[in-house]
């Protein structure tokens, strides 16, 4: 049975016996659903690995043109786009948490005639996209990101490239078939070739892909070079296992004496058997059988028998190798005897979380000494205890922790595993398979499932301010985060900035499903500071004007009325109750947000009042407005939010109701301030 869950709880056990075939390789998958999307013809791909991160560009293609099929035993067709060419995508791509599909469709979007914009979840957002931006700019194509460097990707249109050299600075697949993919729509005939060097080669699935396409690449040592305008063509492929799948039960088994596992047809390209290198140096008892080679990629049966491990120093050189393996490295780490060191990975830190931090940080929680470096780690080996560990979302980490769970002297139990689907959809059932025990948190019935993180969050002591526009929620909630020292969540600039970003995106405030997207990626940011309001960061610029026009807060209303924007934005607002705690100004905090915050403030004031306020603050702002409209603008808004089928505006039973028509800024605050008072919270 497999478990889906947020929380999940990982058994000590006995040692894994059995044998197992893993899904498809996850790096392969995503590179035969682009190479086919491109192609003349109808490819056939068989071992596709079906993860959220792979579906996710799957569903890109389709939008770009491509026509997609799924067979028996879970074969995938596709009909490429070549003879009528890629169309321009109606709304923004979501690429969800995978970075390959971001990275790798930025080479292919950047060279089109057209518009269109990659969006990505929270983590996905934050991951360095500069690293594609700036040589795709020096081959001409059009591409923006965020002032950060990050996600969202703006991309094209674009009228023609050229060639280019490019020494990458870091070993990265992703940048190197990024750049390829670009190479191949380049036309310039004085200029078309494209060339990518690394320090160290990284994997080269896209070297060894593009061949059994019909298109040439041209290799040597750390260089790789594709010439323009080569035409793809379909073609069959048969994925192999993912290495990084079988690596956690290579842990599994390698790690506990008495454990005997053998994992079939799995890929053992030497760009990314690292694992294999790095476990058989600790002392794995490690053998290799049935090698064989399927378009043009090595696979074998790995069988791996259990004995004590002993620390090492890792050799840097295999690190690009075993880049995505290192969380589940970590763990036989914990248990080998001695100390195990690695350097010269800083490539960690930009993965879907800071691997380096997660994983040194919850090691330590399970009783591991270890010491996290700049660009690596220490871990003195010993016994995992058990306890509770966070993995940030991370899928690789989350799955690591619980192989962790099974190797321990008592219960593992790991937040932030929702993301493990976007990998390994499988991976509890097919630990279960093993003889691993994973199960899911259960909750009383009547109390719907959270995170532990959620639950943390709980005990954080939130002042929810509610109520409608107009009223003073942001100038009393920006006091009182400042005095008290406490975190700010300004709801109604969320749904502010999403409104400004769609109109700046030319999303239209009807589309559900795109405006949720976009919801789900904002990158935002609150400071206090003195005076009424605080300033909004978004995308790491000052938007705090921008998002306080009538426009902007007409569109606010109309798509903060829409289901799935909603829910998308629920999580996210939640995430602000960090200690020591949090001030929150926005509708519905007080009854959907926070329904169980320590206090409950809803203001309100007459529709005149709140007319000559907002006319005040944008003269102020430099803005021209007419109040007759303000005010007429202020009724419709109220009977919009009042009557909503969604979340309506209506104070909370437990809430203070205060009426600011006739109240100055101090006298609201000392009213709140002896609530608090009241309720121990200063």
């Amino acid at each position: 049975m497999n478990v889906i869950a947020d929380v999940l709880v990982a058994q000590p056990g006995k040692p894994v016996q059995g044998r197992l075939q893993v899904p498809g390789d996850k790096s392969i998958s995503h590179r035969c659903a682009i190479f086919a999307g491109l192609a003349a013809g109808t490819s056939r791909i068989e071992g596709f690995l079906r993860s959220d991160d792979c579906l996710a560009t799957v569903r890109a293609m389709e939008q770009l043109g491509a026509r997609v099929e799924w067979g028996d035993n879970g074969t995938l067709h596709i009909t490429g786009v070549a003879g009528t060419g890629l169309q321009a995508p109606k709304t923004p791509i979501d690429c969800g948490n995978s970075g390959t599909a971001m990275r790798l469709l930025a080479g292919v979007l950047a060279a089109q005639p057209f518009f269109s914009v990659l969006v990505g979840d929270e983590s996905l957002t934050r991951r360095p996209m500069r690293r594609i931006i700036r040589p795709l700019q020096a081959m001409g194509a059009r591409i923006e990101g965020t002032k950060k460097g990050t996600a969202p990707l703006s991309c094209g249109p674009t009228l023609g490239l050229h060639g280019l050299t490019y020494a990458s600075p870091v070993a990265s697949a992703q940048v190197k078939s990024c750049l390829l993919l670009a190479g191949l729509f380049n036309r310039d005939e004085q200029r078309d070739t494209v060339c990518v060097s690394e320090p160290v080669k990284s994997r080269d699935h896209t070297e060894r892909l593009l061949p059994i396409f019909g298109c040439q690449v041209t290799v040597k040592d750390t260089m790789a070079c594709i010439r323009g305008g080569q035409a793809l063509h379909a073609t069959r492929v048969k994925v192999p296992g993912d290495i990084s799948s079988a690596a956690f039960f290579m842990v599994a088994a390698a790690a506990k004496p008495g454990a005997e596992i053998c994992l079939t047809r799995v890929g053992i390209n030497p760009t990314r058997a690292g694992v294999i290198r790095i476990l058989q140096a600790m002392g794995a008892d490690i053998t290799i059988v049935n090698r064989c080679v399927q378009g043009d990629e090595p696979m074998a049966d790995i069988h791996v028998y259990g004995k004590q491990l002993h620390g090492i120093d890792i050799d840097s050189a295999q690190v690009p190798a075993a880049i995505d393996e290192f969380p589940v490295i970590f763990i036989a780490a914990a248990l080998a005897e001695g100390t195990t060191r690695l350097s010269q990975a800083a490539e960690l830190r930009a993965k879907e979380s800071d691997r380096l931090a997660v994983m040194a940080t919850g090691l330590q929680r399970l009783g591991i000494a270890c010491e996290e470096k700049p660009d690596g780690i220490v871990i003195h080996g010993g016994k995992i205890r058990g306890g509770q560990v966070d993995a940030a979302g991370d899928h690789r980490c989350a799955m690591s922790f619980l192989v962790a769970g099974h190797l321990a002297e008592k219960p593992v139990t790991v937040t932030g595993c929702h993301n493990i689907a976007t990998s390994y959809p499988e991976f509890t059932s097919h630990a279960q398979a093993l003889g691993m025990r994973i199960d899911g948190v259960s909750m009383p019935e009547n109390q719907s499932q959270k995170s532990a993180r959620e639950d943390i969050s709980a005990s954080v002591p939130v002042i929810a301010i509610d109520g409608p526009s107009g009223v003073g929620k942001g100038t009393l909630a920006s006091r009182l985060a400042r005095t008290l020292g406490w975190h700010l969540l300004d709801s109604g600039a969320i749904y502010r900035a999403l409104a400004y970003k769609a109109m700046e995106s030319g999303v239209p405030s009807t589309d559900e499903q795109a405006l949720a997207a976009l919801a789900r990626d904002l990158d935002l940011e609150f400071r206090s500071r003195h005076g009424d309001l605080a300033q909004v960061f978004l995308d790491g610029e000052n938007v705090s004007a921008d998002i306080r026009t009538e426009a902007c807060g007409k569109v606010a209303s109309q798509v903060a009325a829409l289901p799935a924007v909603r829910r998308a934005l629920l999580q996210r607002q939640k995430d602000f109750a960090r200690a020591p705690g949090l001030v929150a100004d926005g509708r519905d905090m007080g009854t959907v947000v926070f329904p169980h915050a320590a206090v409950k403030v809803f203001l309100t004031a007459s529709p005149e009042e709140r007319a000559k306020r907002r006319h005040k603050q944008l003269k102020n702002q430099g803005f021209n407005a007419n109040i007759a409209a303000l005010f007429d603008e202020i009724r419709q808004r109220d009977a919009r939010d009042t009557r909503r089928a969604v979340s309506p505006l209506v104070p909370a039973d437990d809430a203070r109701v205060i009426d600011t028509s006739q109240l100055g800024v101090d006298e609201v605050f000392d009213q709140v301030m002896q609530l608090l008072r009241q309720k121990h919270l200063v």
